[in-house]
């Protein structure tokens, strides 16, 4: 069996380095053109044991990947996360097919960054999907799921490293699966369906006024680090909150949420929520760079402000 792989993210480099390893198996592999420090961890990779890498672009997807498939013969393409949909053309070359890893539970969560909003609905668990892929994104038949718990301290970068291990056994197990052809399809759930597009840039920043405590948490875990954190204001002034923890300061009645409750050396930097208890900023991100909580009065913050 020969395989070419298709990887655009470190969610899939664990199983990379695994595949790899085993000798002859890997014959080719390819990128996109957004250039990132995993692109150059990929050629490093791929170098070390003399397997083709290739970069594509969106604006010649189709071509190039033809001539790709053509040139290198791989039987079965996994692919481990692609910015760009697979035309349909190419999709039937390999007499395997594409073969998808899709970091969270289908049909339930469809699109490009389920990871977000996981982690941002507050769910207890997520799961790493391995299906056939077809003309359309993320609706091709299962071949096995793996559920995996999403704790509620759980950051975006610590769910990718969870994710990624587990990308890695599923990747032992269709193998398996492919040498035996033991692998079932079954078709995806319509009743179950969700799609999640890309967050947009109002989705990254706290709205005190509706947020909870709770809520406030898991919209920073799931924007750290790929945001370095989620956004709020002060005066104007635009800043990331990149960690948090549940405070147990007590908020005063009719306290406005976002308020400053208390901004010092002994308690930090508190701040008021919708849901009248109060969250400690731990640490905050902004040109200037990282501080904790309590050194924002260096920025002109102060107990009773608001922040927007």
């Amino acid at each position: 069996m020969k395989i070419a792989i298709l990887c655009n993210d470190r969610l899939g480099l664990p199983a990379m380095q695994y595949l790899l390893q085993q000798q002859q198996l890997v014959v080719a592999v390819g990128t996109s053109d957004r250039v990132s420090e995993t692109t150059l961890l990929l050629e490093k990779q791929c170098d070390s044991v003399l397997v083709p890498f290739q970069v594509f672009a969106k604006n010649n997807l189709e071509t190039t990947l033809t001539a790709w498939l053509k040139l290198h013969q791989p039987d079965v393409v996994f692919v481990k996360t692609f910015p760009w949909k697979i035309p349909a053309t190419v999709l039937s070359i390999p007499t395997g097919g594409f073969i998808n890893f899709h970091y969270a539970p289908l049909p339930a969560f469809r699109g490009s960054n389920p990871l977000f909003w996981m982690i941002r609905n507050r769910e207890s668990s997520g799961a790493v999907t391995v299906h056939q892929m077809d003309e359309h994104l993320d609706t091709g038949d299962i071949l096995f799921t793996k559920e995996v718990p999403i704790y509620p301290e759980a950051s975006f970068g610590m769910l990718i490293a969870q994710l990624a291990y587990v990308g890695l056994e599923l990747t032992t197990t269709l193998l398996q699966g492919l040498v035996d052809k033991t692998l079932a399809p079954k078709k995806q759930i319509g009743s179950q369906v969700k799609w999640y597009s890309q967050p947009e840039t109002r989705d990254l920043f706290i709205d005190w006024k509706t947020m909870t405590s709770l809520d406030v948490r898991a919209l920073v875990k799931a924007c750290n680090p790929w945001q370095k954190g989620a956004r709020t204001s002060n005066k104007g002034w635009v800043f990331g909150i990149t960690d948090v923890s549940l405070s147990f300061v007590p908020v005063e009645p009719n306290t406005h949420p976002g308020t400053v409750i208390a901004l010092d050396a002994s308690n930090g930097l508190i701040i008021a929520c919708a849901d009248g208890k109060s969250i400690k900023i731990e640490v905050i991100y902004c040109e200037e760079g990282y501080f904790s909580g309590q050194k924002m009065t260096q920025f002109g913050l102060r107990k009773g402000e608001k922040l927007e």
